[in-house]
């Protein structure tokens, strides 16, 4: 049997065990479980090429008609027939426009009735002329009736003379009764109609147009037209086969046709500063008008390599343009950066990028600079920006080389 003191020994042992026990316990649950690192965001990439950028300028411009001619009659006259239809093409030489013929045919008998009667006229003054030159040299005529006989006569030759050319303005006239197209082209609206009497104050009966080739008007600064003349001191030519003219329709479309600069004023227009430019398009389709509002686009043919940013991965803030890049460590670093002209869906980099470098292009919100990330390379089009893996085929209109 144990004593007090044995049983108070082993009750301390067990209390100091049972102690020690839940200070394991505590220790174990006060410590916190081992964190698990989470993966880096992804985010699409595409890698920058460049391309030859050429220097270009948009201007608003207006289609014009290459040549112009109002069907406007000679002489006053009834419509008698339309023989076009508007809006149709005529060739040179087509009768479009009959007027009546009543006035002009009695003009031309009346006219050829006194030229025959001037001209027997004549025929009279002579017979007389010679009678009177036999008499004369025999001594039976004096020569004041000799100089009454050549007065006579020769007032005869100048009747017959305006009779003849009575005869040909009647026939002249009888002509224009028949309106013919000055050239090929295509005829507008009419202005007036069959029955409507016409004469040169009343107006055109209706324009024809020529519209291949077809103008595009624009104005020019003074000062870019003063470089434009001093670039083109050596031959005019020269410089405008180094530039290329593309069109943009209003429907957004671009004109399969490329024209040449073909005018230049001589003189500015004092109240806007700019000089009057013209140039030229083929129109072979008719699919331009005359008074349609374009834009006029005129680039040099020769330009220089630059790195081509797309348009998505720009972002900007008080500071300027940036973008992220990620480098060889998938590092993001912000990069800011001055950009130049639009092509497509991208922007060219005129300082701030090297070719080959990585920028985002999605997962922007994702990221900050100085953030380590899971690059996905994707390639781009160009043209529309659609983002495509850079594992798919590549589509019509990728990045140039």
């Amino acid at each position: 049997m144990l004593s007090v003191s044995s049983r108070f020994s082993l009750k301390q042992a067990q209390w100091t065990l049972l102690a020690a026990f839940a200070s394991v316990i505590l220790v174990g649950c006060s410590e916190p479980a081992a964190p698990v690192k989470a993966p880096p965001p992804s985010v699409s990439v595409v890698a920058l090429k460049s391309t030859e950028v050429r220097p270009s300028r948009d201007f608003v411009a207006r289609t014009a008609a290459s040549a112009k001619a109002g069907l406007t009659p000679r002489i006053e006259a009834e419509i008698k027939e339309i023989l076009f239809r508007e809006g149709s093409r005529v060739s040179k030489g087509d009768i479009l426009v009959r007027l009546e013929t009543t006035r002009a045919n009695a003009d031309i008998q009346q006219t050829k009735a006194e030229l025959t009667a001037a001209r027997a006229e004549l025929e009279s003054a002579r017979r007389n002329l010679q009678r009177g030159e036999e008499v004369a040299s025999k001594g039976y005529l004096s020569d004041a009736d000799l100089d009454k006989l050549k007065d006579r006569f020769n007032a005869a030759e100048s009747r017959l003379e305006a009779a003849g050319a009575a005869v040909q303005r009647a026939e002249l006239t009888l002509e224009y009764t028949e309106i013919r197209a000055p050239f090929d082209g295509w005829i507008g609206r009419l202005n007036y109609d069959v029955g409507a009497v016409v004469s040169p104050a009343t107006g055109p009966i209706a324009d024809i147009l020529v519209t291949d080739p077809i103008y595009v008007e624009f104005q020019l600064d003074e000062s870019d037209y003063v470089a434009f003349r001093r670039a083109g001191s050596a031959s005019d030519q020269d410089v405008a086969s180094s530039l290329s003219l593309r069109l943009t329709l209003p429907d957004g479309g671009i004109y399969n046709q490329e024209g040449v600069v073909s005018f230049a004023d001589v003189q500015t227009n004092e109240s806007t500063g700019t000089v009057n430019m013209r140039a030229v398009f083929p129109n072979p389709d008719a699919v331009l008008l005359p008074g349609l509002y374009v834009t006029l686009r005129i680039e040099g043919r020769a330009g220089e390599a630059q790195v081509l940013v797309p348009q998505v991965a720009i972002q900007e803030t008080i500071e300027g343009k940036f973008v992220l890049v990620v480098d060889e460590e998938q590092m993001v670093s912000q990069r800011f950066i001055q950009t130049g002209p639009r092509i497509g869906a991208m922007l060219t980099a005129e300082s701030g990028l090297e070719v080959g470098e990585r920028v985002i292009v999605e997962g922007l919100q994702k990221v900050r600079s100085g953030v380590t990330v899971s690059p996905v390379p994707s390639q781009i089009d160009t043209e529309t920006g659609v983002l495509t893996s850079a594992e798919e085929p590549a589509k019509e209109g990728e990045a140039a080389q």
